[in-house]
């Protein structure tokens, strides 16, 4: 299957130049992208992808924060759904995420068709 991305969407950007706040950040992530149709006659149509990015670095805060509040049995756990790690949430390095992730053939396990 042949895919070709034509866009990507952030629900939130950290600021380009704090380092800081790229390295502790989380935003959901919309893969628009084109793919060939399984109907055997090389259509191609528009589909739309989700997944979740954290910084693993936001995880952590997010449990400190948890265990205060009493959230998730006080930061005992944590769950999202079609959650990707990463080190840094700017959009280059999310997009080399998504780039490495379609060619490794991962990018379906990890992203929800919507």
């Amino acid at each position: 299957m042949c895919f070709k991305i034509i866009k990507i969407y952030l629900s939130g950007e950290p600021d380009k130049s704090n380092l800081e706040e790229r390295q502790n950040f989380n935003t959901d992530v919309i893969v628009l992208m084109e793919e060939e149709d399984d109907d055997g006659n090389n259509t191609v149509k528009l589909v739309k992808y989700v997944a979740s990015f954290f910084t693993y670095t936001n995880l952590f805060d997010l449990r400190a924060r948890h265990i205060k509040t009493g959230e998730y049995l006080n930061g005992k756990y944590f769950y999202a759904k079609n959650m990707v790690l990463i080190d840094d949430c700017s959009l280059s390095n999310i997009e080399d995420v998504i780039h490495q992730m379609i060619e490794e053939g991962e990018f379906k396990e990890a992203f929800l068709k919507i």
